[in-house]
């Protein structure tokens, strides 16, 4: 049943019309997990608790997607691992919304719920520098892999949300391309 409400909690995050500024009320997650309210406090506490499960939940499927991507482009160019890597928080983003729109929230507190997101931001954050400095290894000039590395996450990361913005009043909503001409700026950078 956790899992349930977790999953719950994310399909509700996901729908804009169903974020609104009124907070998710514990009846409205017990309809969308298929329990009772009383049920879900054998697991958690409040939503907030919900919500920063999802949250974690969320950082480890990130987690696993990036290091599945650099797996996937070993022997290959540090250009083309670091837009897999790229692709692939892209692709999170996308197909786990609820997960990624409860990830990223203002912290300390998370729903009311005092959470220590460091450790999971540092587990995605060490996926960007190895990538980067593996362009270092290519032969790329750069001064520092870290920044290099903060510069491309950020970018990615502010182009996701900003896409439904961008999408109305732009045509560069294909992030695909953008995440390859980010990467190939930080290429060509000298």
């Amino acid at each position: 049943m956790r899992d349930d409400v977790i999953a719950a909690l994310a399909r509700i995050a996901a729908d804009d019309d169903r974020m609104r500024p009124v907070p998710v009320s514990l009846r409205e997650l017990a309809r969308e997990a298929g329990v009772t309210a009383p049920a879900i406090y054998a697991h958690f506490a409040s939503v907030g608790e919900v919500g920063w499960a999802v949250a974690q939940d969320g950082f480890d499927r990130l987690v696993a997607a990036m290091d599945e991507a650099d797996a996937e482009t070993a022997g290959r160019s540090a250009a083309e691992g670091l837009i897999a890597l790229a692709h692939a928080y892209c692709r999170f983003a996308v197909e786990h919304r609820g997960h990624f729109r409860l990830m990223f929230v203002e912290k300390p507190t998370l729903f009311g719920v005092s959470a220590d997101a460091a450790p999971a931001v540092r587990e995605v954050l060490k996926r960007w520098p190895r990538a980067a400095s593996r362009l270092q290894e290519d032969g790329v000039a750069m001064t520092d892999t870290e920044t290099a590395a903060m510069y491309l996450w950020t970018a990615v990361h502010g182009r996701l949300v900003l896409d439904p913005l961008l999408t109305s009043v732009t045509d560069m909503s294909d992030t695909r391309r953008f995440v390859e001409q980010v990467v190939q700026e930080i290429i060509t950078v000298k």
